[in-house]
């Protein structure tokens, strides 16, 4: 589990969360479509778009369904290990 930063805002049924600094050795700017859990595990929903400074970007994340967002704002939230793919995704044909 790597901590993704602090939830700052709520913003259209979307959070706002600060990015930790990068100090450039092996620190990794999330993805897009990156798992946001919180600190006891629980998925809060995905990474939907980063921008602002690259040495602390801010991170907008895509809430799942049934997530009171409010209860998150001020909070830490962490980046889940993945997989890489879930079930929905279909296997792209070539």
């Amino acid at each position: 589990m790597k901590r993704l930063g602090t939830a700052l805002h709520l913003v259209q049924n979307r959070l706002i969360v600060r990015g930790e600094p990068v100090d450039g050795s092996d620190t990794k700017i999330p993805g897009v479509n990156s798992a946001v859990i919180d600190v006891k595990g629980t998925r809060v929903g995905r990474v939907l778009d980063v921008f602002g400074p690259v040495m602390q970007p801010y991170i907008v994340v895509r809430l799942n369904k049934g997530i009171d967002a409010s209860v998150h704002v001020g909070k830490k939230l962490y980046v889940g290990e993945t997989s890489g793919r879930d079930g929905k995704w279909k296997r792209l044909r070539r």
